[in-house]
């Protein structure tokens, strides 16, 4: 309950219990204490202290809510995946019981002023200023059934516990040498010369005979072959399908939009890079350089010998901009149009706009389709559910899904499509329902025979629907006159593929065998191009991450093939770059720091397990399968 009012993300409480979430099982683990006798209302018992029934069930609720959201219906959640949740839920409520026990067994106490600190920091509980808003707070402790007593307590007790964990760590410092291998490894630099070989840079092969084509397009029959099709009628009810048969006034919608247009409106956003200098002369020789037509990656190169800074906001409002005389600047320049110096408190800077996005303020009559569509859907929900009975009685008297009447307000069609949801002309199926109950109605209608009757099916966010199987085409293979031009571009494909791939094999055979690439290119026509410096843990823009990773496994010298969407390349070990962490004092920093939380949540494990065993936790297992298992099994 707790969780559900603060952000606990960042606690020490809430990592250590992420990490023994996701080592479930691993040490105590909760099918080795299984027993089948106990409390009806307690799931497990910790140190004399029960877990009810009552606390697992809603924990295990919110849990596997989250679980659910990667199913598109959740009451088909797999028992595998509802027994991972419910072991991890219970790993954490032990965990969480263990450790507040032990605060108690040392008399931790919070102190009173750290308990209101906590509470007033909750964002659940602030008002429209920002600040500490107490009826807020007794609204929000009395919608989850808490009083401030209660909810203070807990408080307390997450308070105390901060303290153990908090010493738990205190150790948690990375050598040095750990430190500096760690740095080493992140941060070493590679460069390698490569060798583009193009699949443009080869000419097709003329046509061949049409025995040949054939010959190929049989030994690639799965790509030539149609897949199966089936034409089916479906009828999707829904709050858009409801909504539309809705009447709905003129002054309601009116209304609606004046009390939801600001839902609408955007400010004007803006791309702006800009370079800070100290000085003016400086800050003006810039601009000079970057009027001349300088890239935004050599201005970055020239402010970093300069010392000056560089900095570039994606899609910002004019608000969102820290220096006023920037913001102004920048809000008021053309497009692709360097600006400045401009004077302000950090220095002078040069700006930039590379992109503009205008405000929005649309009007009744520019919405008014939206505005509708939206109002229909709102009043459709409380319509679905009673609809749908009618629906299911309607089939379960026999009605086939093209005799709905159309008072119920579902949307039917008809038509023909392969399991991905394509027609024969390989367009989507106009299917009137959302992409996530289009997958699920697809795949019913590739499970169901022609002999099914309809049966309505409940889809997430109040769309129910039914499917009806017409006729099943099967698979066949594609005459050969209809899709000779398709197999003869895929043969011409082919061979330039291979012919390339040849071409870069010859060289990379010769770079092996002892020469630099740049010798052994020399005279073919390809240029021998030089990467930029190449980290393990950031990508080079135009070098196939693919590469990077065969880099960091080569020794100078050695030299490696990677295929592209564009053809070949080969590329030569040229240099390693040993990290300096004298100029790189940002980056040790995050490694060190990293390094420390890493160790902090090992240690946090550790304890944790070691807590939880020392309490010797037991299990009610018929309560517990009895709340895990799906209701009405």
């Amino acid at each position: 309950m707790l969780g559900t009012l603060r952000n606990f993300a960042n606690t020490f409480v809430a990592r250590v219990f992420f990490f023994l979430l996701a080592a479930a099982f691993v040490g105590w683990g909760v099918a080795g204490r299984l027993n089948g006798g106990g409390d009806a209302a307690t799931v497990a018992t910790v140190n004399g202290h029960s877990i009810t029934a009552q606390d697992f069930e809603q924990a295990f609720k919110d849990n596997l809510q989250q679980a659910a959201e990667r199913y598109p219906d959740p009451s088909q959640i797999p028992a595998a995946v509802r027994q991972k949740v419910a072991g991890e839920t219970l790993e954490r409520l032990v965990t969480q019981q263990a450790i507040d026990d032990e605060a108690r067994r040392m008399g931790l106490v919070a102190p009173e002023q750290a308990i209101q600190d906590e509470i007033r920091s909750m964002g659940a509980f602030k008002g429209m200023d920002g600040n500490f808003d107490h009826r807020e707070y007794l609204q929000v402790l009395s919608q989850h059934s808490l009083t401030p007593q209660r909810f203070q307590n807990e408080i307390s007790m997450d308070v105390s516990k901060n303290q153990i964990l908090n010493a738990v760590t205190a150790g948690a410092h990375p050598s040095e040498m750990l430190t500096n291998m760690v740095f080493d490894y992140l941060y070493e630099g590679r460069t390698a010369d490569i060798v583009l070989f193009n699949y443009a840079g080869h000419t097709p092969p003329p046509a061949p005979t049409d025995a040949v084509l054939q010959r190929y397009a049989d030994n690639n029959v799965a790509h030539y072959t149609s897949p199966e099709y089936r034409r089916i009628k479906v009828v999707i009810l829904s709050p858009d399908t409801i909504g539309r048969t809705l009447t709905i006034s003129d002054a309601d919608m009116r209304a609606w939009f004046a009390a939801h247009k600001p839902e609408f409106q955007a400010p004007e956003k803006r791309s702006i890079q800009v370079i800070t200098a100290d000085t003016q002369a400086q800050a003006q020789a810039l601009a000079t350089q970057w009027k001349a037509g300088a890239s935004w990656e050599t201005m970055q190169a020239t402010a970093a010998a300069q010392k000056a800074t560089a900095t570039e906001l994606k899609d910002t409002i004019k608000a969102g901009i820290p220096a006023p005389e920037l913001a102004q600047a920048a809000f008021a320049a053309p497009l692709n149009t360097v600006t400045g110096p401009i004077t302000e408190p950090l220095g002078y800077q040069v700006a930039i706009v590379t992109s503009i996005t205008p405000a929005k303020n649309p009007t009744f009559d520019d919405l008014r389709d939206t505005v509708r569509k939206r109002i229909g859907e709102e009043r459709a929900v409380d319509l679905v559910d009673e609809r749908a009975q009618k629906l299911q009685d309607l089939f379960a008297g026999g009605n086939r899904i093209d005799e709905v009447p159309a008072d119920i307000g579902a949307a039917g069609a008809e038509g023909t499509l392969d399991a991905q949801g394509n027609t024969q002309d390989g367009t989507k199926a106009p299917l009137p329902a959302p992409d996530d109950v289009k997958a699920l109605l697809i795949a019913d209608a590739f499970k169901a025979s022609k002999s099914d009757t309809a049966q309505l099916v409940e889809a997430p966010n109040h769309v129910w629907y039914a499917v009806a199987v017409q006729d099943i085409i099967k698979p066949a293979v594609k005459p050969f006159a209809s899709i000779r031009t398709q197999v003869l571009a895929d043969w011409q494909a082919e061979k330039v593929r291979h012919a390339t791939e040849t071409e870069a094999a010859h060289l990379l055979s010769v770079v092996n065998g002892g020469q630099m690439i740049a010798t052994a290119a020399w005279g073919t026509g390809h240029q021998v191009i030089r990467t930029p410096p190449l980290t393990r843990n950031r990508p080079a823009k135009g070098v196939p991450a693919e590469l990077v990773q065969l880099i960091f496994t080569m020794k100078k010298g050695e030299a490696t093939m990677v295929q592209t969407g564009e053809g070949f390349l080969v590329a030569q070990l040229a240099q390693t770059i040993r990290p300096d962490p004298k100029g790189h004092a940002d980056e040790l920093a995050d490694v060190r720091h990293g390094l420390g939380q890493s160790l902090a949540d090992d240690m946090l494990v550790s304890y944790g397990t070691a807590v939880r065993d020392a309490a010797n936790p037991g299990v009610n297992g018929a309560v517990l399968q009895k709340l895990v298992q799906p209701q009405g099994e």
